[in-house]
């Protein structure tokens, strides 16, 4: 959809003889066009180091939502204490709702040892709103302006207490 656009429209780059590319690096464009030709990423590439992270970024950017929904999926296999915080951070700016939900879940039952890495400083850069949603995640809070839930007015007899300790 970005190129198709792109080149649809009546931009001055639409009618240039080349399109420079600057804010991909040659390799990961070189996945992101293989992709868009054939459907496949290599799989050494996916293996190399970082360039799931990087290959989702360009996916966001140049609009491939299959790709994106490939590297989220790989991205979510290898969570770990140590790379969750970077990852959320990531999920964040790449709008991948799937990696950031994954990221979030991993993050809860984790949290003191998430908090204590290196990533952690990732996710404090980011700003507070995420800050904010990791914390009231963790002790359950609503987040976003959303109540999760509001809780229902029980009766003493469905609370579990007496008429007598009601009052």
């Amino acid at each position: 959809p970005y190129f198709e656009g792109l080149f649809s429209s009546s931009m001055r780059d639409a009618d240039a003889d080349g399109l420079p590319i600057t804010d991909t690096e040659p390799d990961v464009f070189e996945q992101l066009l293989s992709w868009i030709y054939t459907g496949e990423v290599a799989d050494a590439a996916l293996q190399a180091k970082d360039m799931l992270e990087h290959l989702l970024m360009a996916a966001n950017g140049y609009e491939c939502g299959g790709l994106k929904l490939l590297c989220e999926a790989k991205l979510c296999e290898g969570l770990t204490v140590e790379n969750v915080a970077t990852r959320l951070v990531l999920a964040e700016q790449a709008e991948a709702d799937g990696l950031k939900e994954a990221c979030l879940e991993f993050i809860k039952p984790n949290a003191a040892a998430v908090m204590g890495t290196e990533g952690w400083k990732d996710v404090m850069a980011a700003g507070m709103e995420l800050v904010n949603e990791v914390l009231a995640l963790v002790v359950g809070a609503a987040t976003g302006g959303k109540v999760k839930d509001k809780g229902k007015k029980r009766t003493a007899d469905e609370a579990g207490l007496s008429a007598q300790d009601a009052e």
